[in-house]
């Protein structure tokens, strides 16, 4: 399993052959993107829906996202859409793909997802803390997980986030970009609070394989 971010929020995730992207900002640069099969969107902010249209296009990507995300796309006119609902488990090129609620009340239909493949993958979106991330615990590999603080979780409760789900290891995201977020000050809070976990501190359009 291949992991890339591209910065913000967005990231490529390959496993088991396919290609998987997640959350394609406005200022993401295309170009040194790789082949893309499936595009998945976790809620309808323009920050997390950005280029997807061009992106799919290019692709000739399946676009797959909640109801709001499923009716801005068809309005673009893509027709290779999908919607689902927090909850839902659906395929993706045989990849199973897992939805679920986050906590983001200024959005209509917040979801994450939990990719299962080689290893299991989960992409928090935008999201606060959540007591109902509990049900993830031992189920999730690798977390993406947003530290931000701008109108998502800060470093410190990102470190709840972290503790509750319990996690292998864990990417910072959703900082630097349009927004505050120190991976130093994150790191010294799991520290302090004796949550221990790998933190992959990459750079945007780097990548790990696990």
């Amino acid at each position: 399993m291949k992991i890339v971010w591209y910065g913000h929020a967005c990231f490529l995730v390959k496993t088991k052959g396919v290609s998987i992207l997640i959350d394609p900002y406005p200022d993401v640069d295309e170009d040194r993107m790789e082949k893309v099969d499936y595009i998945l969107i976790t809620h309808e902010h323009i920050d997390h829906y950005g280029k997807t249209p061009l992106i799919a296009r290019l692709n000739d990507a399946e676009v797959i996202g909640p109801k709001t995300v499923y009716l801005m796309a068809i309005s673009d006119g893509l027709t290779k859409v999908r919607e689902v609902k927090a909850g839902q488990t659906f395929d993706v090129g045989g990849v199973e793909v897992e939805a679920f609620y986050t906590e983001h009340p200024t959005s209509q239909y917040p979801l994450g997802y939990l990719i299962k493949g080689e290893k299991s993958v989960a992409h928090l979106g935008d999201t606060y803390y959540s007591p109902t991330f509990k049900g993830l615990r031992g189920r999730v590999d690798i977390l993406l997980v947003p530290i931000g603080g701008r109108s998502t979780a800060s470093e410190r409760e990102a470190v709840d986030i972290i503790d509750i789900i319990r996690p292998r290891i864990v990417v910072p995201m959703h900082y630097g970009t349009y927004g505050p977020g120190n991976v130093e000050g994150f790191k010294q809070e799991l520290v302090k609070r004796r949550v221990w976990v790998l933190v992959k501190d990459l750079k945007p359009y780097e990548g790990f394989e696990v």
